[in-house]
């Protein structure tokens, strides 16, 4: 039975025996091993099937492993565990020894017990759940509407507030520079549409000369907000009537190669989502580098934007990424 394993039946990933009964925690130490070993030891079940292995040890007689053997028992469940020294494959001269156990005496004595065949030695540890020992029962946690409304309230009024200010960035940056097309990433947002109109809303508020707090004034700015989270990326695009901007060329040229679900557009706004699909290698934290390149790209062609030769810090071009 024991001189069965070679290298290829020897897995690496812990093994769940059986499917009926009770479920136990098994470990072991083997002590009596020649001097400077290199021991692995295979699991068998009664038929001689290699059922999994320990991890690798290497020049140690008295070897303690530390993998952790998963075990459906049920009434009676025999192993053995077989012993072998070697550096690299394991072969059937490897073998240096092993002993046979039922899981169902191992249990006894609090789990721990000792098996000696021959020179060997094995120490076991089961670990099996107590009789009647209930299960915790699961909190769940009750949700607060009130509290809720009031947190989402907060954060409406917090993307609002951002989308306000960075307007003010984007307008400066035009009135300096001339550029009047920007990519800006909002990750508060959370790819969130609620949030997201509430963003683009701000961001279009004229701003009055004589305001206290200068927000808004990006109205006449063509603009994309762009929002991930695992599962998706959201794009709003803004494209007023004053520029000379195609909306669909830049949004085209932004989603070229993805597979784009547009859930609204009129003659100035486009809403869309591209979803996370890792098949094929679709990750949205790489697809808003991605567009973000591909909308520069295609507003550099146009000349809509200078191409950024990075002399000049203080100009940010088309291909900006603003973080709110």
């Amino acid at each position: 039975m024991s001189l069965q394993a070679d290298s290829a039946t020897f897995v690496s990933e812990d093994v769940t025996m059986g499917k009926k009964g009770q479920k136990v925690t098994l470990t072991f130490s083997v002590e009596g091993l020649p001097a400077s070993s290199n021991p692995v030891v295979g699991v068998f079940d009664k038929q001689g099937k290699i059922v999994g292995r320990t991890e690798w040890q290497s020049s140690t007689s008295s070897p303690t492993f530390a993998k952790k053997f998963v075990i459906q028992h049920a009434n009676s469940t025999l192993l053995t565990f077989s012993v072998y020294n070697a550096s690299e494959s394991v072969s059937k001269d490897d073998y240096v020894g092993g002993v046979t156990a039922d899981i169902k005496n191992l249990m006894g004595n609090g789990g721990k017990n000792d098996v000696t065949e021959g020179d060997l030695t094995f120490h076991f540890n089961v670990e099996a759940p107590k009789k009647n020992e209930k299960k915790p029962k699961k909190v769940e946690e009750k949700s607060d509407p009130v509290a809720d409304a009031a947190a989402r309230k907060k954060l409406i009024a917090k993307c609002d507030k951002e989308g306000g200010k960075k307007a003010q960035d984007l307008a400066g940056m035009r009135d300096m520079g001339g550029v009047a097309y920007f990519h800006v990433a909002v990750d508060l947002c959370a790819a969130d549409w609620e949030l997201l109109e509430a963003c683009m809303v701000a961001m279009n508020k004229p701003c009055p000369e004589d305001a206290d707090e200068r927000r808004g004034g990006a109205e006449d700015i063509g603009k994309v907000l762009i929002s991930y989270i695992d599962s998706k990326i959201a794009l709003y695009m803004h494209v007023p009537a004053n520029l000379a901007c195609d909306m669909d060329d830049w949004f085209n040229a932004m989603t070229d190669g993805y597979t784009v679900n547009k859930i609204s557009q009129d003659k100035t706004y486009i809403k869309a989502e591209i979803l996370a699909n890792p098949d094929a290698n679709v990750f949205p934290i790489k697809v808003k580098d991605d567009v973000i390149n591909k909308g520069y790209q295609m507003l550099t062609t146009k000349q809509l934007v200078m191409p950024d030769d990075d002399e000049d810090d203080d100009i940010v071009f088309g291909d900006d990424d603003f973080y709110i």
